[in-house]
Formats: C-alpha cells, structure tokens, sequence
C-alpha cells in the first residue's frame, strides 16, 4: 500500500465530498479505497472542518461532512485545475482518462452521456 501525500488526500476527500449529499468518515473512506488508514482520512477530515472547508453535523454516533460554500468564486474544480494542473478542464479531463488504468466501457459511456448532457445544457443557455 502507497502512502498518499496529505494535500492530495486532502483533494480526494474533498472530491469525494462534492456531491451534494452528506458523507461519513467511514463513507469517505470506503470511496477512497479503504488505501489510506481510517484514522488518518478522519483527521484530515475534522482539520478541512476546523479550516471551515467541511460543515460537521453530530448524527448519533457518528459525524456526517459536506463542502461549505465557499466565500469566494473559484470552485473546487477551479481550485484543483490551478493548483495541480494549471490548465483548462478539456486539458485536465483529458489528462485522467490518460493516465487512468482503472476506466471500463461503462465509465467511458457514462463520460460521454455526461457530455452529450452538458452540451444541451449549453444549447438551452446560449439560446435563452
């Protein structure tokens, strides 16, 4: 097992957490693989908490994390594509479809109904 460098656990937490539902530790840590130790993912997620990059909400025993909206304009994504890549979102897309070892038919259909999808969103809001 490859130890993961905090600043890209911290993105993979982070990425994990961009859906709009709750997660919990466990849930995170599952998503990432089970790689990383349980405890490590738990501290790096209460640190994105107290950095007020994660909401926290106690339900039973349990915490469930979610991304707080931002105080400014870049998103995630935008932060990520700066800090790692420095390019566009085609460059950065690109560049993991590449280097990905993992992707199957149906990961790649699925990127390709996910693009047809953002095409007609596209459409409808240059026609409006």
């Amino acid at each position: 097992m490859t130890k993961r460098a905090f600043g890209e656990l911290e993105s993979q937490i982070l990425l994990i957490l961009q859906s709009a539902e709750r997660k919990t530790v466990k849930n995170v840590h599952q998503a990432l693989g089970g790689l990383d130790n349980y405890n490590t993912v738990m501290t790096v997620m209460s640190r994105l908490a107290e950095k007020k990059k994660l909401g926290r909400e106690r339900v039973g025993l349990q915490y469930e994390y979610w991304i707080l909206p931002s105080t400014n304009s870049f998103s995630f994504l935008d932060t990520l594509k700066q800090k790692f890549f420095g390019v566009t979102t085609s460059v950065l897309v690109n560049h993991l479809i590449e280097t990905a070892d993992d992707l199957s038919e149906t990961d790649l259909e699925e990127m390709e109904r996910l693009v047809l999808k953002a095409k007609a969103a596209k459409t409808k809001v240059s026609v409006k």
